[in-house]
């Protein structure tokens, strides 16, 4: 199915697929794209979404594993082993199983990618986590100096006063 063809929509939207003028692209997925074709170079940040048909899942995985890790991995498989495997054999900063980009919607999903395809998450609280630095912050007052101890030079009171310490 194409999105933005206007034959499966039944005719009632005319607006065209792109208009370069007001920048815009339809929603459209591209269907059997060839692995090693131009809109697989890159990633994409676009109404576009290629997919690919495997013969097997292990092609998929050579596939997925020989690439940059993906922003996201969509599949549309109900076997559950094939899901486990999907999860468990990449890496990608999403994984959707019959349902592309649906996890964006999610408020309590992070959104964030791996390697080259991003770092950090986002949404919600992971939002705050990723453009906030957590820092430690140590004060000890100058006055008295506790860690008197520990400077030289040191003597054989010092060293048990630190052994009872640790």
């Amino acid at each position: 199915m194409r999105c933005g063809d206007r034959e499966r929509r039944g005719g009632t939207d005319r607006r065209p697929r792109h208009d370069r003028a007001a920048r815009y692209i339809a929603p459209t997925v591209l269907a059997d794209v060839a692995p090693d074709a131009p809109v697989m170079a890159e990633e994409i940040f676009g109404p576009l979404l290629p997919t690919l048909r495997m013969p097997e899942l292990d092609s998929a995985l050579t596939f997925i594993n020989a690439h940059g890790k993906p922003l996201a991995l969509y599949a549309f498989t109900t076997d559950r082993r094939t899901r486990r495997r999907l999860l468990t054999e990449t890496s990608s900063g999403a994984v959707g199983f019959g349902l592309p980009h649906a996890h964006l919607t999610v408020p309590g999903l992070p959104f964030g990618g791996v390697g080259e395809s991003g770092l950090g998450r986002y949404h919600g609280r992971h939002s705050v986590e990723t453009f906030s630095n957590v820092r430690a912050v140590l004060d000890k007052p100058l006055f008295p100096d506790t860690v008197r101890a520990v400077y030289p030079p040191f003597t054989t009171a010092k060293e048990r006063l630190l052994r009872r310490i640790i």
